[in-house]
C-alpha cells in the first residue's frame, strides 16, 4: 500500500512541473481556465500539506492514492497534447479545451473534498 503513495507523491512532484509548464500554454483570458488553476492551486496546496502531515489516511487509502494518480496522468496527457503535439487540429478546438478543464474541475472538486474529509476523519 506504500507503494502507491510513494508512486503518488513522484507522479505529484512531476504533476506540479507539467501545471506550471501549462500555465503559458493554456491561462488566457478565460474564465473557465482561471478557475481551473484556482482549483488546482487548493488541490496542490492541500496535498501538500497531506503529504507533510504523514497522516495514516492519506497513505494507506488505495482509493485516495489511486483518485490522485488518475488526476496526474489525465493531467499528463493533457500536458502531450499541448506541447508535443502541437499540430493536431484538436489544439485549436476550444471545445476540446473546454471538456477537458470542465471534467478536471468536476474531478478535483471531488477531490478536494474527499481529502478534506479525510484528513476531519483522521482527527
Amino acid at each position: 500500500m506504500k507503494i502507491i503513495y510513494y508512486i503518488r507523491v513522484t507522479l505529484f512532484t512531476l504533476y506540479l512541473i507539467c501545471m506550471f509548464l501549462l500555465i503559458d500554454n493554456l491561462f488566457k483570458s478565460n474564465l473557465l481556465s482561471a478557475f481551473y488553476f484556482i482549483l488546482n492551486f487548493i488541490y496542490s496546496f492541500l496535498i501538500i500539506i497531506s503529504i507533510l502531515s504523514k497522516k495514516k489516511c492519506f497513505i494507506e487509502s488505495i482509493s485516495y492514492n489511486i483518485l490522485n494518480i488518475g488526476i496526474y496522468i489525465y493531467t499528463f496527457i493533457i500536458f502531450y497534447m499541448v506541447t508535443i503535439s502541437s499540430k493536431l487540429e484538436i489544439l485549436n478546438n476550444s471545445t476540446y479545451y473546454r471538456n477537458n478543464f470542465v471534467l478536471l474541475i468536476l474531478l478535483l472538486i471531488g477531490l478536494i473534498a474527499y481529502t478534506l474529509y479525510l484528513n476531519k476523519e483522521e482527527k
